[in-house]
This record gives structure tokens, C-alpha cells and sequence, in this order.
């Protein structure tokens, strides 16, 4: 039994290893590739993960980190080019799964040459056994592990800093766990079978900073989101509080239109009267636009959509029933009222043709449930997230793409549920509570 060549673990080891660790990411995100294509890309990306190490164990030993250089850019590669990610999460991702396929190649390889010290000879068909259930153990636990970590719905938006800080992390746990491979006569190394137990819990360690790391942007994550979804929904509220007092203005302006009346009766000048007529107009237009559907806070939130939308040819139709959310709260009413028509508002505002400026609102009850439906025309393709939402197309990601969050929110506070689809050009959002009897 040769002790030097029983401490390196097999090169097609390693290799499976690396390219497993990428499979596992690129199970948790959206893929580009599916079906027979995508199992065509895995088979051929394992057959260069076997050239490539299978080329670097002939190579001398001073060309052992660039070897190890490109079985890394190797495993970027694979995750970039199969999974819908940015260069920056791909080398997050990257970075995480070369950790993990170092401790897993390590783990199971300690095992078996555990195993080989203990009884004095070597068995290949062992090592391959324990090779393979070490892998898929270690595997699977990670997927479900990692899973929760990964935005279904939307990127990692993984920033420089944080992808140089792990990639600090995995570089210090690489050369920290393999300098006795390279280098065996340093302060730092051996050459005993000690370096195989350095090696598995050195590259454990890593594996656990990785994983306070991710937690930690999760966390962050969570907060900011928390954060911007509390902004919307305040932003919300203080327009309902404004509108309120924009409301009895407008109501006494209306009053006042006895006074527009004599004075046009009076105004002998043609210019002057006309501009009188205009401002009349616009009064009544303004007063057409109160909402009075049984629900003060419904009524403040529709007059003041239905004004903008009078005031720029947006045609709006609402068939409501304000006392059927009478047991909504009014933070949860400006939400899912003042999302969907700012939505609405603003897909139908693309259009110059004043006929595709429609949007409808209708909140009914069936059977034992509460049906507010938002429509709008729309010419846009709805591409949806894993989560059912689609993802936000603006360049400021920091309070946009929630309001369709927050509406979702609302719905689940009551037992209920939102969905939106697309359909002959038109978008339509629907939210469905239950509610009792009473109500």
C-alpha cells in the first residue's frame, strides 16, 4: 500500500464531486434549459469535468493551482450558461459550490483511507461504494439545506463586495486545507495522514462561514424588504389621508358653482365667459369623479384615482360594493385598492390611443367569498416567477416591485389569496378572501 499516493484522492472523485455541487445550484434556479437538453448539457459538462482533471493529473506539480484555476472557471461556466443569473451570483454561487465540493471530495475520502489504514489493504469497488453514498447523502442534505437561501422569483442581486468576500473565504480555506499537498515542510503543513482530518474540517469550516454569510444576506434581505413594503404601504396611507382633505375642497368648490352660474349670467365679455364655462367643466367633471360606494376610505382612494384618470383620458369603470370590505382595515384597503389602480394607471399610460386607456374595478361576493378583480388593457407579455409574481422591470428595485407584494400580503392577513394573469390583452388581477356570513 503506497501511503503518498492513498493520501490523494482520485481525480474522477474530484471531478464528480465539482460537477454534482453545480447540478444542486442549478437545480435550485431558473434554468434556461430543460428536458432532454438540459440532460444533454449535464452529461457533457461531466465528460469536461473528467477531461479537465483527467489532463491535470498528468501535469507537473507547479501547474497544480492553474489546474485548480480552471476546474473553478469551469464550474462558473456551468452555472452561468444553464441558469438565467447575473455574472455576479453565478461567481457567488460558484464560490460556494467549489467549497462544497471540496469538503465533500475530502469527507469521502477520508473515510475510505480511514477504512485502508485500519485493515492494511485497499479496495477500489469500497472506495467507489463509499464515494457514492458519501456524495449523495452529502448532497441531497445540502439541497435542502441551500434551498431556502435561493429567490425563486428574482436574482440574488449578489453585490462586489460580498462576492469577493466570499470568494476571500473560500480561497483562505482552499490554500489553508491543501498547502501540505504542495507543500508539505511549512509551519502550516505535514505530511502525515493528520492533513486528510486538517483538510475535511478546514473545508468544513469554510462551508459553515459560507453559510453565516448567506444567512446573513438573508436576513438583510428580509429586512430591507420588510422596509420598502412598510413604505409603500405608508405611502399609501398618507395619499388617503390627503385625499380626504383634497375631498371636502372639492365638495365645496361644487358648492360654489351657484356663484359660477351668476357670474356667467353676468359676464358680458365672450372670452371671460368661455373661461367661466372651462372652469365650470371641470368642477362638475371633478365632482362626477366622487366615489360613493358605502365605504369611506374606498370612496377617498377611488375619487382621487378616478380624477387623475378624467384628467388624462384614462377611461375607469368601477362596479363596487364598498360594504362588502367593511372588515378590511384602512392601511390593507389603500394597499390592495391603491396598488392595483397605480398598476393599472400606469401600464394603460403607455398607450397615445385614448381606446386602449381602460382599466375596470369590481368588488363582488360569491358564495362565501370576497372577489375584488382590477382589469386593464395591456399589450406587454406577463412573464411570471416561480412565486406567481412577476418580477419588477425597473432600474429602482428599492420601493418598486412591491406593490404587488403587499397586496399579496394583505390578502394572506385575511385567509385569502391573489392572483393575476394575462389574456386577449388584458391583464387582470384578482383578490379572493373568504368571509363569513355576517359579513
Amino acid at each position: 500500500m503506497n501511503f503518498a499516493e492513498l493520501l490523494n484522492t482520485p481525480r474522477p472523485y474530484t471531478a464528480l464531486a465539482e460537477w454534482s455541487a453545480c447540478i444542486i445550484y442549478i437545480l435550485m434556479l431558473r434554468r434556461k434549459q430543460r428536458g432532454v437538453r438540459l440532460a444533454a448539457f449535464f452529461a457533457g459538462m461531466f465528460g469536461l469535468f473528467l477531461l479537465l482533471h483527467g489532463i491535470a493529473g498528468i501535469l507537473p506539480l507547479y501547474l497544480w493551482f492553474p489546474g485548480m484555476t480552471a476546474a473553478i472557471l469551469l464550474m462558473y461556466f456551468c452555472i452561468y450558461v444553464s441558469c438565467q443569473v447575473s455574472p455576479f451570483d453565478a461567481g457567488f454561487l460558484c464560490v460556494r459550490a467549489f467549497v462544497l465540493a471540496e469538503f465533500a471530495a475530502s469527507f469521502q475520502w477520508q473515510l475510505y483511507v480511514w477504512w485502508a489504514l485500519g485493515t492494511g489493504r485497499e479496495n477500489r469497488m469500497l472506495s467507489v461504494l463509499i464515494m457514492l453514498i458519501s456524495y449523495a447523502c452529502l448532497f441531497t442534505g445540502y439541497y435542502f439545506l441551500e434551498k431556502e437561501h435561493i429567490p425563486e422569483d428574482e436574482g440574488m442581486e449578489v453585490e462586489r463586495k460580498e462576492l469577493l468576500g466570499a470568494a476571500s473565504i473560500a480561497l483562505g480555506a482552499f490554500l489553508i486545507s491543501n498547502i501540505s499537498f504542495v507543500m508539505p515542510n511549512t509551519p502550516f503543513s505535514s505530511a502525515t495522514s493528520s492533513l486528510l482530518y486538517v483538510r475535511t474540517l478546514v473545508d468544513f469550516g469554510g462551508l459553515l462561514m459560507l453559510f453565516a454569510q448567506q444567512n446573513r444576506r438573508k436576513e438583510l434581505r428580509v429586512r430591507s424588504e420588510n422596509h420598502a413594503m412598510n413604505v409603500v404601504l405608508q405611502r399609501q396611507y398618507d395619499q388617503y389621508r390627503m385625499a380626504i382633505d383634497n375631498m371636502e375642497l372639492l365638495r365645496r368648490e361644487f358648492h360654489d358653482l351657484k356663484h359660477y352660474m351668476i357670474a356667467i349670467r353676468a359676464e358680458q365679455d365672450p372670452e371671460k365667459r368661455e373661461q367661466y364655462l372651462s372652469e365650470m367643466e371641470k368642477a362638475i367633471l371633478t365632482q362626477e369623479a366622487l366615489a360613493n360606494t358605502g365605504n369611506q376610505v374606498l370612496d377617498v382612494v377611488l375619487t382621487t384615482k378616478s380624477t387623475y384618470c378624467a384628467q388624462n383620458r384614462i377611461t375607469f369603470t368601477c362596479m363596487t360594493d364598498g360594504k362588502l370590505i367593511s372588515f378590511l382595515h384602512v392601511k390593507d384597503i389603500c394597499s390592495i385598492f391603491g396598488n392595483a389602480l397605480d398598476n393599472a394607471i400606469e401600464c394603460v399610460s403607455q398607450f397615445e390611443d385614448p381606446e386602449k386607456r381602460l382599466i375596470s374595478l369590481s368588488i363582488c361576493k360569491r358564495n362565501r367569498f370576497l372577489l375584488i378583480q382590477c382589469e386593464n388593457y395591456s399589450e406587454n407579455r406577463l412573464d411570471m416567477g416561480n412565486n406567481n409574481l412577476p418580477p419588477t422591470t425597473k432600474r429602482n428595485r428599492l420601493y418598486h416591485g412591491y406593490g404587488l407584494k403587499s397586496i399579496q400580503a394583505a390578502a394572506q392577513k385575511y385567509g385569502g389569496s391573489m392572483t393575476i394573469s394575462s389574456n386577449d390583452n388584458w391583464f387582470t388581477l384578482q383578490v379572493l378572501i373568504p368571509v363569513h356570513e355576517e359579513t
